[in-house]
Formats: structure tokens, sequence, C-alpha cells
């Protein structure tokens, strides 16, 4: 792992404090007296060339963190990959955008419908003596009432039939209300109308927190994905370019002179 930009300035001063106290000669000997040249032929050892030594720290590029990436992009898909330069972070985030998109006008539409079949149940249900929508439970009465043709059915307890009342389709005959007889066939077109647009609206609303896991999943995939990129990205930098700083002996006055480093694989 390479040491950060600060700490590699720290160093070269360190090294040049180091060369300028310990030098016999400071007036005439460089701190950075080698520049070595590293390939797979062997080492070009190049003396007094501090300048060209120097130069070569300025194009230095430190280690990125994959921890670092993987937080980005768990926060805002593809802004990991993007900390690394890695341009394909842009479709997770243009994914991120679509889906909440997605997800909002989904949730919206299966509110719309969902209100529409409610409305249905108020505008074509009649009471017979005391009863009122005031009462009922918004999910629970108005869902069992797209269900039935009218009150008396055996699913529901003596506690709803209390709440909700006793009530029936309009365009039903108020006599079959209490019909048990399962040889007559009844039916009200306006409780089909409501309980399909129930079921629509309940499978929108499904359709929504599929999306939704989607974005949950497009999070972690690109936090995943992130981490995965930038220890290529490290890899790839260790093996084009390293920085060496230490301290070697002069030869010729038996001091120690710091000395930088510079490999690059060809």
């Amino acid at each position: 792992m390479k040491p950060n930009f600060t700490i590699i300035v720290s160093l070269i001063i360190f090294c040049l404090s180091s060369g300028m106290c310990l030098s016999s000669n400071e007036s005439q000997t460089d701190p950075l007296t080698y520049f070595h040249l590293d390939s797979k032929l062997g080492t070009r050892v190049l003396a007094q060339q501090s300048t060209v030594s120097a130069a070569t720290t300025e194009n230095i590029v430190s280690m990125k963190s994959p921890n670092e990436a993987f937080l980005y992009s768990l926060a805002i898909p593809g802004m990991g990959q993007l900390y690394t330069g890695a341009k394909h972070g842009y479709i997770y985030t243009a994914a991120e955008v679509g889906l909440f998109v997605t997800y909002f006008i989904l949730r919206n539409n299966a509110v719309n419908t969902r209100d529409e079949y409610r409305e249905v149940v108020r505008e074509n249900i009649i009471f017979e003596g005391p009863g009122n929508f005031e009462a009922w439970d918004p999910i629970e009465d108005f869902e069992h009432a797209t269900q039935y043709e009218n009150w008396n059915h055996v699913y529901d307890s003596e506690e709803t039939h209390n709440r909700t009342g006793k009530w029936y389709w309009k365009d039903l005959d108020p006599s079959l209300k209490n019909e048990r007889d399962s040889t007559i066939e009844f039916d009200s077109k306006y409780r089909l109308e409501a309980f399909d647009l129930r079921q629509k609206a309940n499978d929108t609303f499904q359709n929504a927190r599929t999306v939704l896991g989607l974005v949950i999943l497009n999070h972690v995939f690109s936090a995943v994905e992130a981490r995965i990129t930038t220890k290529r990205w490290n890899k790839k930098q260790e093996q084009t370019r390293s920085l060496e700083i230490g301290m070697q002996t002069d030869t010729s006055t038996g001091a120690l002179t710091g000395i930088l480093v510079f490999k690059k694989k060809f």
C-alpha cells in the first residue's frame, strides 16, 4: 500500500533534512542524490538527478480506499465507481434515478386507484337504518364491501357488523339482502367495478414495493462492485508505478544521503 501525498511530502522533507545534516559537504551534495529506474532489464542509477527526482513526485497517484468507495456507493449508487474515475458509475446513478421515479409514479397511481374504488363504494351503497361511513375502517371495511352484496355475510364478526351497519348495493333488490339460497344468482355491477379497481390498486402497490426492493438492491450491488473496482484500480496503479523514499550511504563521503527511488514497470 502506498503512502498518501501528505506522508510522501513529510518523508521527502525528512530526507532533505537528513541529507543536509549528515552530509560531510553540505554545499556540494544534493540531498536527493540518486534516481533509480527499475525494469526487467536491470536497474539504472543516475547520479546528481535531484531535479528530475523531485519533479516525479508531482505525478504520484495515491491509492484509493475500497472501504470509502463501498460507503460512497452504498449512500449514492455509482459514487464509489466515480471515486476511482470509472465512468460506468453513471449507470448505477441513472438506474437509481429511474427506479425512484418509477416507484413514485406507481405508488401515486395506486393511491389514486384506491381512492377511486372507495369512492365507488361510498356512492353506491345504501344503508338500511342507522349507519354511515364515518365508523368504517378505511382498509378492512371498504375491502370487505367489495367482496359481498350486502352486510349479512358469515365471514365478518358481530363487531364488524355493528361498526358497518346494515347496507346493500343500490342496484340490487333490497329483498334479496338476506337471501341464503345459493341457487339464486345476483350481483351488483357497482360491486364488481369497485372490486376490479381494488385489485388494480393492490397490484400497483405490489409493483411499487418491488421497484423499491430494486432500489435497495441497486445500492448494495453498486457498493460491492465499487469496492472491487477500487481494488482493481489500486492494483493497476501498483503495476505501473511505485515510489520509495529512503536513506543510502554516500560511498564518496561515508555520510547518509536521502534518495528518491521511482520505479516503473515496462
